[in-house]
């Protein structure tokens, strides 16, 4: 086997193919079946390599058991050699692009080629063009050179194409070599080059009409669905993706869902596809990895119980695991970026920074702004991801029937539900459905028919989501609707203003329960609660009605009340009930 061509940079260029390489493959064929002229099988083989990468052929070379003997192009005459950017008939593209090196000088080239092992090598040439010799290497042996020019950088499947014409020509070269030496007609050789060269280029032409149809799927729109198709209609074998837990992605062809595998079949398969080079066969199927970069992105297959596939069908295997992977790779970022996207809309939307932008960008996340909002804000015990409430918003959203984008901000998660009647309690349940806790609270702002007031949604719907979690049921959904007198409280000047009504009032009890571990205040506001009923405290303080007697009595000294005034009994009332919210729960 030929050693491998030394990787190293080529200078930038104009990539120049002929305009018609697509075709040229096919035509090849009849060309080196037609022809049993050494000079014309190199030349041809020089055209197909031509046709196959960004190489310009050079020059041919043949070894007789002596130094390297330049073998000449067929017709140079032809006028198209002699045109900028021409093509030499059918032996490919043999003029310079503008910006393209120059030919090497013929002596030059010759010491080069002279001065080889009888491999393939690049010429590293100071000064001059990059070029590749490309051995004929049959049996061991070298029979000769194709020289090209590199216009740029080839694949390592171009490279490869290249090298494969080459051992074929080598072995028609031979064959041609040993019909010379019989008295018989060079019939023998037309079956060698049948079954060789020829039987080479159509199978190229074949993997470049693929590779043709695997572009024009990718660019159609139609995604994985639509390159798994060109698979499956190329091969006659069902097609499928999966990701790595075994997963269906997409599918092509008939048959079924395939059963998924044990974790334990899944985990050594995945272990194999990444070890090995090429196919692997899996039970019914053979699989490949759809790899980016070196991260594999999921499982491409086959369909094969009989074990009817083809080194073709495989290569096609392979080929289209290397189109989708750009394809999920795409998926891949999107589903990374999508969050931070929504993340920043609603940062905008709730802070007042939103521009005219703001719609476009919600437009394009499949979010209409040009409705009425309200603004929800979630906070879950610490252990759960503020990112996985925000996941759980959205599916309970969908549940509901709501329409919502979600951010996070804080602490807390936020979200945009279009509509005027979202209940901040059913999103709580639906979302404590989804996460399997009831450890959680949910706040909601009023509506808001613009855009530019949702800031004020979102405001009201923290003072909401603080009254909640500082009540006596922490847990729950409250609307800003819902809070009624507590509206003052929840932030700023407004729980400030609470604060001192609270000690205005209860100050005196607070202390007086703070020094004795007393429940006094606890009790006034059973009382106040019950609307004065004696049997109804000390049902539910379970303690004896006489006792709530001398509790009342006790109260009133401390705080020096009567309870039997109306705007006191009302004060007194207002300011428990606001010291049951802003208490913090224990």
């Amino acid at each position: 086997m030929d050693a491998a061509p030394t990787r190293m940079s080529v200078p930038a260029g104009p990539v120049q193919r002929p305009g018609a390489a697509r075709h040229a493959v096919p035509r090849l064929v009849a060309a080196v079946l037609d022809r049993s002229d050494e000079r014309e099988m190199l030349w041809t083989a020089m055209a197909a390599i031509a046709a196959l990468g960004p190489f310009v052929p050079e020059t041919a070379y043949t070894l007789d058991h002596g130094p390297p003997q330049r073998c000449p192009r067929p017709h140079p005459a032809d006028p198209a050699a002699s045109r900028p950017g021409g093509t030499s008939g059918r032996y490919g593209n043999a003029a310079t692009a503008p910006g393209a090196a120059q030919p090497v000088a013929a002596d030059r080239l010759d010491r080069l080629i002279g001065a080889l092992d009888g491999h393939s090598r690049c010429l590293d040439d100071p000064g001059g063009p990059w070029i590749r010799a490309i051995a004929l290497r049959h049996r061991d042996r070298c029979l000769g050179y194709l020289v090209v020019r590199i216009l740029a950088a080839p694949s390592d499947q171009q490279t490869a194409d290249a090298d494969l014409i080459a051992r074929e020509t080598a072995a028609a070269l031979a064959a041609l070599a040993r019909c010379r030496g019989e008295p018989a007609p060079p019939r023998a050789f037309s079956a060698v080059r049948d079954a060789g060269l020829g039987a080479t280029v159509f199978r190229l032409a074949a993997r470049s009409a693929f590779h043709e149809a695997l572009a024009r799927a990718a660019a159609s729109g139609g995604g994985e669905q639509a390159i798994l198709r060109t698979l499956y209609e190329h091969t006659g074998f069902a097609a499928r993706t999966e990701d790595l837990c075994g997963h269906p992605r997409a599918r092509a062809g008939p048959g079924g869902p395939r059963p998924e595998p044990a974790a334990r079949d899944r985990e050594e398969l995945v272990r194999r596809v990444r070890s090995g080079p090429g196919a692997v066969r899996d039970r019914d199927r053979l699989t490949v990895p759809i790899a980016m970069a070196g991260e594999l992105l999921g499982l491409l297959s086959l369909a094969d119980p009989e074990s009817r596939a083809t080194d073709t069908d495989v290569s096609a295997l392979e080929q289209t695991a290397l189109v989708l992977a750009p394809e999920l790779a795409h998926e891949r970022r999107l589903a990374e970026l999508e969050p931070r996207l929504r993340h920043d809309l609603v940062e905008k939307l709730i802070s007042g920074a939103a521009t005219d932008e703001v719609f476009v960008q919600a437009a394009g996340l499949g979010h209409e702004l040009h409705r009425p909002h309200r603004v929800a804000v979630l906070r879950w015990p610490g252990t759960i991801a503020r990112a996985a409430v925000g996941d759980a918003v959205e599916r309970a959203a969908g549940r509901l029937g709501l329409d919502v984008l979600t951010g996070v901000r804080g602490e807390t998660a936020v979200a945009l539900l279009a509509g005027r009647d979202t209940g901040g309690e059913a999103l709580y349940r639906a979302v404590s459905d989804e996460l399997g806790t009831a450890a959680g609270a949910v706040g909601v702002g009023g509506p808001c028919e613009d855009c530019a007031d949702l800031p004020h949604s979102y405001d009201e719907a923290v003072r909401a989501l603080t009254v909640r979690r500082r009540s006596h049921e922490p847990h729950g959904g409250t609307g800003f609707e819902e809070l009624g007198l507590c509206r003052m409280m929840g932030a700023g000047d407004g729980e400030r203003e609470a604060d001192r009504f609270v000690r205005e009032w209860l100050g005196p009890l607070l202390d007086y329960d703070a020094r004795h571990t007393t429940g006094l205040t606890a009790t006034l506001s059973y009382y106040l609660e019950s609307g004065g009923s004696y049997d109804a405290t000390a049902e539910a303080l379970r303690i004896h009605r006489s006792t709530v007697r001398y509790r009342l009595q006790r109260i009133r000294e401390v705080t020096g009340h009567d309870l039997g005034d109306v705007d006191t009994r009302l004060n007194l009332h207002v300011a428990s009930r606001i010291h049951h919210v802003l208490d913090r729960p224990r």
